[in-house]
């Protein structure tokens, strides 16, 4: 995967090297938590996606695959609710031309509990369909692992 994380306060992206997704139960609830392994640790406590719920986990790898495999000037948009997190995905436009790129704004809703710095992804449609891919494993691996 060739992904970026970028902030509005940092300048230098961070390059993401892999994904790591685990569950845990809290509250007798069992929750999934996305992580994105980077290449330095530099800000990395500030890049992350607050816990999910399966079903939230399920609408994220579902729209990361819709980000995928959009047309220019399609956007794709999409609320999760419970955990406070918006998701906007689109085609990225360079020099007045739409590339095969795309960026994906991951930012809290107002009325989120857990507050953090919105970020975003650069990446090509071809690595984001990995990732939604290596997403979609793994999460079927925790959720049949029981």
């Amino acid at each position: 995967m060739n992904i970026e994380l970028t902030t509005s306060s940092e300048t230098a992206p961070l390059e993401v090297l892999d994904l790591q997704v685990s569950s845990r139960r809290t509250s007798g609830k069992s929750v999934v938590s996305v992580k994105f392994l980077c290449r330095s640790d530099r800000y990395t406590n500030h890049l992350h996606i607050p816990t999910l719920s399966w079903f939230d986990a399920n609408q994220l790898q579902r729209f990361s695959q819709e980000v995928a495999t959009a047309q220019y000037p399609q956007i794709s948009q999409t609320d999760l609710p419970d955990v406070g997190l918006r998701l906007t995905g689109s085609v990225r436009r360079l020099s007045d031309k739409w590339t095969t790129s795309r960026t994906i704004q991951i930012e809290p809703l107002p009325s989120s509990k857990t507050q953090f710095v919105p970020f975003t992804i650069h990446a090509s449609h071809h690595d984001v369909k990995t990732y939604a891919g290596k997403l979609y494993n793994r999460l079927w691996e925790l959720f049949t692992k029981g």
